[in-house]
């Protein structure tokens, strides 16, 4: 396979991202943008969201991890890179949803703990035991 093969699947699977985003977000296309925080102690962030192209990310690793074991040739590699550039990040994306959805009913799930003291034993719960060493012939030592 020659490096122009490499570019082409790297291509044709960032293509199929792009599709994916613009089916997730029902054709808009969402741009890279800097968020601004403000945080807990007064002070402010910053958060980069990378918007489309982190589905372009994905599509291409996508299409790579798809092809290059299966060792198609050209023009097939470029359809089966462009479908899984779509079925990446929306296979990635579906994911994140019942991940989170999971996390949330396990926690409905959860019984409340209360924490309370546990009160002292009592010395008449105490358990001792004694320790008899004996020599070989049988008789207790001291």
């Amino acid at each position: 396979m020659h490096w122009t093969d490499f570019l082409v699947i790297i291509a044709s699977g960032a293509f199929g991202g792009l599709l994916s985003s613009l089916y997730i977000h029902d054709g808009s296309l969402i741009l890279p943008k800097i968020i601004e925080l403000e945080l807990s102690d007064g002070s402010k962030g910053r958060n980069y969201h990378i918007g489309f192209l982190s589905d372009l990310v994905l599509g291409a690793g996508a299409g790579l991890i798809a092809v290059l074991p299966i060792g198609l040739e050209f023009p097939k590699y470029i359809y089966m890179a462009i479908i899984a550039g779509f079925g990446g990040g929306s296979f990635i994306a579906k994911q994140a949803k019942l991940t989170a959805e999971d996390k949330v009913s396990s926690q409905d799930k959860l019984p409340t703990i209360v924490a309370s003291s546990v009160p002292e034993p009592k010395p008449s719960d105490e358990v001792t035991f004694e320790l008899a060493i004996s020599d070989r012939k049988g008789e207790k030592m001291t």
